[in-house]
């Protein structure tokens, strides 16, 4: 456990209503609270989750534990500060809220008085978690598939110029995605939703849609396409005759936290290509 690394001392704590909220060293330290309790354990030790010591602590002067003025050994035992810090907030000295992932918070008292543990008057049970790290991590492992993207005329086949083309992703897929990230009791969950769709006709052109496009179905009017295009130049001059047809579906991400936290994230987002032929229908001119 890192209680506060390199930890500028800050000896105040400010109270807001029933909960202790401590101001907490620049550098990382933790904060005190009101709730009492006490933990076993020597002198100069951190506690982990069963009460016991488990690495030296020093003060801000690099000493270790806290020595009388008469040079007497001390007497030190950790207190339980809090022992849920969803309800009893921790801040530190830019008011920036932390949590331990167990929601346990100790207070290191030497011969009757509070000292700093690396600089800081509360320590987390293990590392300080931030809620938003959590978040951006659950962003990075949200499991969203390639968009299944479907045309008709039927792109695995041939399109035509000036025959509008419908385009669209399969419904089933236009939908929220969701990832959790937790650290001991803490846990940030992320939303992806889709949001809009750009396909690029790999003619120089593009199209973007607020949606997934709709599905075509025999009798359906042009006019009932919500995304289309029309081609005005065949493929047979593309590379292999071909264009590349790409959607590019954007997601729009928002978090929450079990700790009470929430917001946004940049935005995600998802691909798929495929070769496209385009070619032209030539009118016959009758008399």
């Amino acid at each position: 456990m890192e209680g506060g690394r390199g930890v500028r001392p800050v000896r105040r704590v400010l109270l807001a209503g029933s909960a202790a909220i401590a101001l907490i060293a620049p550098h990382g330290g933790a904060a005190l609270a009101d709730e009492e309790g006490t933990a076993g354990g020597t002198g100069s030790a951190y506690i982990d989750s069963g009460g016991n010591p488990t690495a030296e602590a020093t003060n801000s002067n690099g000493t270790s534990g806290s020595a009388s003025t008469s040079g007497a050994a001390s007497e030190c035992t950790w207190r339980l500060l809090t022992a849920d810090d969803t309800k009893t907030a921790m801040y530190d000295a830019n008011g920036k809220r932390l949590y331990s992932p167990t929601g346990r918070w100790y207070q290191k008292i030497c011969n009757g008085s509070p000292v700093e543990v690396n600089g800081s008057f509360a320590v987390p049970e293990s590392q300080a978690v931030d809620p938003v790290v959590l978040a951006q991590r659950a962003r990075q492992s949200v499991a969203i598939p390639d968009p299944p993207l479907a045309t008709s005329p039927r792109a695995d086949r041939r399109l035509y110029t000036r025959v509008p083309t419908w385009l669209w992703v399969d419904p089933a897929w236009w939908k929220g995605y969701s990832a959790t990230a937790a650290a001991g009791a803490v846990s940030s969950t992320v939303v992806a939703r889709p949001v809009r769709a750009i396909w690029t006709m790999g003619d120089g052109h593009q199209v973007t849609c607020d949606g997934p496009g709709t599905v075509w179905r025999s009798g359906m009017s042009d006019a009932q396409s919500s995304c289309s295009y029309l081609y005005k130049n065949a493929s047979a001059g593309a590379a292999g005759a071909r264009f590349t047809m790409t959607v590019e579906v954007q997601f729009a991400v928002s978090w929450t936290s079990n700790a009470g936290a929430g917001g946004t994230l940049p935005s995600v987002s998802r691909s798929a290509a495929r070769p496209v032929e385009v070619g032209e229908i030539q009118a016959v001119e009758t008399q």
